[in-house]
C-alpha cells in the first residue's frame, strides 16, 4: 500500500478520506490541519513542512488553498512525491505555467482532479461526440448551488472551472473563440452570490452557453448536447449518468474520486507523466478561459 498524506481538512478532505479508507491501494497517515483533530492511527500536523520532516509518506492530496498547490510542488520538487492538486490548480494562469514548468522539469508526477475526467461516464461521452462531431450544433451548461459564499474567490472557480475544463477535454484541438459573459443575477447579502452565463463557439461552428453560479435553487451540474439530427445527449455530471434522448444509456459504477484514486496508483507504480502533463494544460487552458473575466 502506498502511505499518503492530506493537506486540508475542510468538508470536502472529509470525503476524500472517506475515499482513500474505502481503497485498498492506499494508506492515510497523515494530515495537515490547523483545527484540533482526533483521527485514530493518523497524525495530524499544523505545517507542510513539518509532515514533510516526518518522512513519513509516499504520497500528498492537496485539498486546500489554490494558491498553495504551487508553493507545495516547490517543496517537494527535490524529493518528487506524487501529488493530487485540487481544482483550480492555481489561483493565476502565471503560477499555474510555472506549476506546469516545475512538473515537466523535474519529472514528477501531479494529477490535478479535474473531476468530469475521472468520472467513468466521460468516456462514454467522449465516444459519443466524437461519432457525432459534424452533428454537434449546440451545448447549454448548467452548473451551481446555493453556496458556498466566499468573500475572496468568484464562484466561477467553484463551479465553472467543472465544466469549462470538461469541455476542453471533449473538444482538445478546437478553438474556443468570441467568448463573452455577462452576469445574469446577483446578491451580496450571504457574501458574494452571483450567477454569470459564458456564451462562446468552438471552431465557430458549435454554439455554447454556460450558466454557472452560487445562487442556483438547488445543486445542478448538467450538460446537453443538441446534434442536427435532433437528437441530443444529456450529461448529468452530479449523478454522473448520461441520457441519450431521454433514455438512459450509462451510469457510473464507482465515484470519480475513486477513479481518481485509481489512476494515481497506476502512475505511481509504472511511473507514468503522460496524464499528469495532459490534465496540467487542461487546468492552464481553463485557468486562462476564466482570468479573463475573474482573478481567482
Amino acid at each position: 500500500m502506498i502511505n499518503i498524506a492530506i493537506v486540508g481538512c475542510g468538508d470536502w478532505a472529509l470525503k476524500i478520506i472517506d475515499e482513500i479508507n474505502k481503497n485498498n491501494k492506499f494508506n492515510l497517515t497523515s494530515i495537515v490541519c490547523r483545527k484540533k483533530k482526533d483521527i485514530p492511527n493518523v497524525k495530524i500536523f499544523d505545517s507542510v513542512g513539518k509532515m514533510l520532516d516526518s518522512k513519513n509518506n509516499d504520497s500528498i492530496y492537496v485539498a486546500a488553498q489554490p494558491k498553495l498547490n504551487l508553493e507545495i510542488v516547490k517543496l517537494i520538487k527535490n524529493n518528487k512525491h506524487p501529488v493530487i492538486l485540487e481544482k483550480p490548480v492555481s489561483d493565476t494562469l502565471e503560477n499555474n505555467k510555472e506549476l506546469k514548468r516545475i512538473i515537466v522539469e523535474n519529472n514528477m508526477i501531479v494529477l490535478p482532479n479535474l473531476t468530469n475526467y475521472f468520472s467513468e461516464s466521460f468516456l462514454e461521452l467522449k465516444k459519443i461526440t466524437d461519432e457525432k462531431y459534424k452533428k454537434i450544433k449546440e451545448i447549454i451548461i448548467y452548473e451551481g448551488n446555493y453556496g458556498p459564499f466566499r468573500k475572496n474567490i468568484h464562484p466561477v472557480w467553484d463551479w465553472g472551472f467543472h465544466s469549462i475544463s470538461l469541455l476542453y477535454l471533449l473538444f482538445k484541438e478546437d478553438k474556443f473563440e468570441d467568448i463573452k459573459m455577462e452576469i445574469i443575477k446577483s446578491n451580496n447579502l450571504n457574501g458574494k452570490g452571483i450567477v454569470s452565463k459564458f456564451y462562446f463557439s468552438i471552431n465557430k461552428r458549435i454554439k455554447v452557453k454556460v450558466i454557472t453560479g452560487n445562487l442556483f435553487k438547488r445543486k445542478l451540474r448538467k450538460m446537453k448536447i443538441n446534434f442536427s439530427d435532433n437528437t441530443f445527449v444529456l450529461n448529468d455530471m452530479l449523478n454522473h449518468k448520461l441520457y441519450f434522448n431521454k433514455k438512459l444509456i450509462f451510469e457510473n459504477s464507482k465515484s470519480p474520486l475513486s477513479s481518481l484514486l485509481n489512476n494515481f496508483e497506476d502512475a505511481i507504480r509504472l511511473n507514468k507523466h503522460k496524464l499528469s502533463r495532459e490534465l496540467i494544460e487542461i487546468s492552464c487552458k481553463t485557468t486562462k478561459f476564466l482570468e479573463k473575466f475573474f482573478k481567482c
